[in-house]
């Protein structure tokens, strides 16, 4: 009798010994917590007009990132919270991945607690904040729905059950302990709901090499383009990392627009993405489907088509056949 009496003791000592950090926090004071870190992005042409808006999610003083879709045809971007506006600058473009860094020196100076790929597990719960439609500092939960996987076997979306809409591209998906865990960045609809998806958070720790590596193959091939004018520059600007100069300006839903990014753009019509347009006609979702290439491998391509009923689909393309990413 001792004998349990004393493991029972032992084990409330050890109990109430357990790190905070690894209590779940109540969703009041998660977003207390994680709110201030979340921001408004808005893109602008030449004349400072709003081209569009998403979110971005401050990682560390003076720096934040977003998808790089949100600042389609951008020329300069401001970075807004409640009344506050701060100009920021594209730092590094990870378009392949749909992650950019943004820099801007009148940011917080706050960090991100950034959880690994590894930790992640379908059921776990999860919480989005951004701005969707632009009603910033907006909070939603759900779960982890699954963790989809590239050919390689490796966790290229994470899918929740928070909902998000356009305006959400950039935000901020945290655990329940408040760490980031995914940068929220796409919808597929078509009459399904809640099929969220968000880009893995640890991705962002690669972005600076990443972006690095895409601004030396800029300098060194001078593929891309810029949007005004379709010539090369002599020096990268943001438009021609983040939109080809024939993208259409329509809304669409994987937040806040879908746009044709990528480092090196690719031909408009290649193989992958007339299939990928043929299999939106045939899904009837759109009459004139236009396909935007938003991730490449070496051997399939990811494209996003906007349908007409405001949703898009999300295929992935080996050799001009097309299948739907569930």
């Amino acid at each position: 009798m001792n004998i349990k009496i004393a493991s029972l003791a032992l084990g409330m000592v050890m109990g109430a010994w357990q790190p905070a950090a690894a209590q779940a926090l109540a969703p009041e004071d998660l977003f207390r917590q994680a709110s201030p870190s979340v921001w408004v992005v808005l893109a602008r042409d030449e004349s400072a007009r709003v081209l569009g808006s998403g979110s971005a999610v401050v990682i560390s003083p003076g720096r934040a990132i977003t998808n790089c879709h949100v600042l389609r045809q951008a020329t300069s971007i401001t970075l807004r919270r409640d009344r506050e506006e701060v100009p920021a600058r594209l730092e590094f473009p990870d378009a392949e991945r749909d992650l950019c860094q943004l820099r801007a020196e009148r940011l917080p100076a706050l960090s991100q607690d950034i959880a690994s790929i590894a930790s992640l597990r379908v059921g776990q719960k999860v919480y989005a904040i951004g701005a969707p439609r632009g009603l910033e500092q907006s909070l939603s939960d759900g779960l982890i729905s699954s963790l989809r996987r590239d050919p390689a076997g490796e966790v290229e979306y994470i899918q929740i059950s928070a909902p998000i809409s356009p305006g959400s591209s950039g935000g901020g998906l945290f655990d329940d302990r408040g760490r980031l865990i995914g940068i929220t960045t796409a919808i597929i609809g078509g009459g399904a709901q809640n099929l969220n998806f968000a880009r893995p958070a640890e991705w962002i720790r690669a972005v600076p090499e990443r972006g690095q590596s895409a601004v030396a193959r800029f300098k060194q091939d001078g593929t891309a383009t810029t949007a005004a004018s379709g010539m090369r520059p002599s020096t990268p600007t943001l438009p021609a990392f983040v939109v080809k100069p024939d993208a259409p300006s329509r809304p669409v839903s994987v937040p806040t627009e879908v746009q044709r990014v990528a480092s090196a753009p690719s031909p408009v019509f290649s193989p992958n993405a007339a299939g990928a347009e043929r299999l939106a006609r045939q899904r009837r979702c759109a009459a004139e489907p236009q396909a935007s290439l938003v991730g490449k491998g070496p051997a399939e391509e990811t494209f996003t088509v906007p349908c007409d009923n405001g949703y898009a689909l999300v295929l992935r393309c080996v050799a001009g056949n097309c299948q739907e990413i569930r």
